[in-house]
């Protein structure tokens, strides 16, 4: 049997059962939802830094999702930060295993998937070593503890639009109460990477600004768009997964997307510790499609 084992927790959440789930439920339990949120959401858009970062802005989705009439099964695109995945590298048998416990794998619709488009293929090697799709599950197992789940590694090209297109098509035709997410963060900002906006605040206000025109693009479902958006401005480590869950949401019925929250890493560690030197600006949205 495939058993993709956890690879990030210890770093990125909390590796032991009773701490990862305690976490994992009290970020789900202090998301507000707004009262007016739509009632029907076919998916969404998640980070995947760690938790102390993004774990609420990526429980506020979740939350919205399972909201909006339950989640059973999710497929889930992920980034490709190794540079290896070349087709939608799904994960297609066996079980995902975090600190709270294991997530089957909805077989009947990774079958489905594989047959219906030569952009997807069977690889669950592929999942390895990619963190984007780790760091969610047991968001996912707290709020929806019997969902299973079809994760897909996307790669940031062309092709994720049509890999989004396919899943997006049978769910709509044969799926219909399945949703999609996709994960990635935003610009990298300062730190450690490079800082055409400035140091400091005025790194935080470029990213934010830089970040912005991605989001509006998501929001319009420009699926078409998002690749050579992320390739110019450097603004979406997962612009695969982007591309192929608003490419995804679209073809099941989606008219436009939610940003219901957006921050970035300098904002959330400068309110925790005001004279942090690190200027490192890593943006982070929580968006749904309706």
């Amino acid at each position: 049997m495939n058993i993709r084992y956890p690879l990030v927790a210890g770093s990125f959440y909390e590796a032991s059962s009773s701490s990862c789930r305690h976490h994992a439920v009290k970020l789900l339990e202090t998301v507000e939802l707004a009262p007016e949120l739509p009632a029907k959401l076919f998916g969404g858009l998640v980070p995947h830094a760690g938790w102390t970062y993004s774990g609420a802005v990526a429980a506020r989705t979740f939350k919205a999702l399972a909201s909006a009439g339950g989640l059973e099964t999710v497929v889930l695109f992920g980034a490709d930060h190794t540079g290896s995945v070349r087709k939608g590298e799904v994960f297609d048998s066996g079980v995902w295993r975090s600190p709270i416990g294991e997530t089957a794998i909805d077989t009947e619709l990774a079958e489905a998937l594989l047959a219906s488009a030569d952009c997807l293929r069977s690889n669950p090697r592929a999942h390895e070593h990619e963190h984007s799709l780790e760091v969610q599950l047991p968001l996912l197992q707290a709020v929806a503890p019997s969902a299973k789940v079809v994760p897909i590694a996307v790669p940031p090209t062309d092709l994720a639009v049509r890999i989004g297109r396919a899943v997006g098509t049978t769910l709509a035709r044969r799926f219909p109460r399945a949703r999609v997410v996709g994960s990635t963060d935003l610009t990298h900002h300062g730190g450690h990477f490079p800082a055409p906006g400035g140091r400091g605040q005025a790194g935080e206000q470029w990213t934010t600004r830089n970040d912005r025109r991605m989001i509006d693009l998501i929001e319009s479902l420009a699926e078409d768009e998002i690749i050579a958006e992320a390739e110019a401005r450097q603004n979406a480590c997962g612009a695969g997964a982007i591309a192929a869950a608003v490419a995804a949401c679209k073809r099941m019925g989606a008219t436009r997307g939610i940003c219901l929250e957006y921050t970035n890493s300098y904002r959330v560690i400068h309110a925790l510790f005001p004279d942090e030197p690190d200027d490192t600006t890593v943006g982070y949205a929580s968006i749904v499609f309706a």
